[in-house]
């Protein structure tokens, strides 16, 4: 049963054992025609060998036919399912480069240049089925598949193209017949909610720190103090507490402020104090509020196990030291079986390569034999709750899939978070990401 819907290259050990046991039957019938009459021709003279010869011969002459016949049938059989005994035993198909039947000529053409290599016996036709090993395209086709324009593809492992609509399969049999313009169809995926993306994100920066939140920006913290909830219990500290619980604090907006006028040394620092939480969190504050050394935790009601510690008495939102900024490393595990453990930044495509001034710690190259990834189809970046994912204008795009969550679309030059568990897809292809 496949492991995956991608395409798999055909290991050669495994082209060179099917390519043997497709000789099987030939090598029985003449084997067979030779046991049962040659020895005759040893044990005779005069005429009696005469006989035995012609008999010899028309041994042979049957097994000769029975092969051929048997050619002709695997000749057809090959070029329009891309099937023989070894293929089939051992779980390999022919096609052509486009991941339909080979045909009868690019088979014949195979058989031809795997004959010629047999001037030198023997090895002749072991090193040219083992030639894919000297591939550079991650050893994708051997000499005579390159002549030929064939493919060998692993379908115990793999997708088998012949029969899931070629080297393109997915966007032909997706599950549920989806339509392009269908969510999570390759060609359309589902758009990325724009609170989800990198505000302002700037791809030459990517592997700085971090100095803001996505949607956490000024706005965010002057309006941080602005339900009246966590507010109340702090203006009125002798008034009852069930009053702002009653949803009744906008029929006591001047009773709120009647005791700060009586006493306006003590009340007045802490009705102010949530909105400068961020303003008195010290060294390291950027202009949007946020400390680089500090976290925010967003939580419930405060904590009433010390009501004295006039941290509780800030609400649900409080600044603590950081003490743990998560993974600097993470590790991605390929669907082909790679994994790679990256702490910075890296490219991933068929022969990525880092354009003109551009700086990466490592370059994944990546066999595609479906032809769906680009020469430089993303940029990783890692961050400390996952990876920074930039589709850098791929031809078969790119997607993120959170951990239960849908797949997400990326458009090109948009950085999106995938974080710890997540899935990212590109092209046909993809690889999930774990803590290193």
């Amino acid at each position: 049963m496949q492991k995956t819907l991608n395409l798999v290259n055909a290991p050669a050990g495994k082209r060179l054992a099917a390519w043997v046991i497709d000789q099987i039957i030939p090598a029985l019938a003449v084997g067979i025609a030779t046991a049962a009459t040659f020895p005759a021709v040893l044990d005779s003279a005069g005429v009696a060998q005469q006989e035995a010869v012609a008999t010899y011969t028309m041994a042979l002459l049957i097994a000769s036919v029975v092969s051929l016949a048997y050619t002709v049938w695997l000749w057809g059989w090959q070029a329009s399912a891309g099937k023989t005994p070894g293929n089939l035993v051992l779980g390999l198909r022919v096609t052509s480069e486009e991941g339909t039947p080979a045909g009868w000529g690019a088979i014949f053409l195979r058989w031809v240049i795997i004959s010629v290599s047999g001037i030198v016996p023997v090895i002749g036709p072991i090193l040219m089925l083992l030639s894919n090993i000297w591939d550079t395209n991650h050893q994708r086709q051997g000499w005579h598949d390159k002549v030929a324009r064939t493919l060998v593809v692993d379908v115990n492992t793999g997708r088998n193209p012949l029969t899931s609509g070629g080297l393109y399969g997915p966007s032909t049999f997706a599950p549920g017949a989806l339509q392009p313009g269908d969510p999570g169809h390759p060609e359309t995926g589902v758009s990325v909610p724009p609170a989800s993306r990198w505000p302002a994100f700037n791809p030459a920066v990517a592997a700085g720190p971090i100095t803001s939140v996505p949607g956490a920006g000024q706005p965010a913290v002057a309006g941080a103090p602005q339900p009246s909830a966590p507010q109340q219990p702090a203006q009125p500290p002798s008034g009852p507490v069930p009053g702002p619980a009653t949803g009744t604090p906008a029929a006591h907006p001047v009773p709120a402020v009647q005791p700060a006028a009586n006493a306006p040394a003590a009340p007045r620092p802490s009705a102010p104090a949530p909105a400068e939480v961020p303003a008195t969190s010290g060294a390291g504050q950027s202009s949007s509020g946020y400390n680089e050394n500090q976290v925010v935790l967003v939580g419930g009601a405060a904590e009433t196990a010390n009501p004295g510690d006039p941290d509780q008495e800030m609400g649900s939102t409080q600044l603590r030291s950081r003490v743990n900024a998560g993974p600097t490393a993470v590790k991605l595990r390929f669907d082909d079986g790679q994994s790679h453990v990256l702490a910075g930044s890296a490219l991933v495509g068929r022969n990525p390569a880092a354009a003109a001034g551009e700086t990466v710690d490592l370059l994944i190259p990546f066999a595609d034999m479906g032809r769906s990834v680009s020469k430089t189809h993303l940029h990783l970046t890692v961050d400390s709750t996952g990876v920074w994912v930039t589709d850098r204008n791929s031809t078969n795009g790119s997607g993120v899939t959170p951990r239960g969550g849908e797949r997400q679309r990326l458009d090109p030059g948009q950085p999106v978070l995938a974080a710890v568990g997540s899935t990212v897809h590109f092209g046909d292809r993809s690889f999930t990401v774990s803590a290193a």
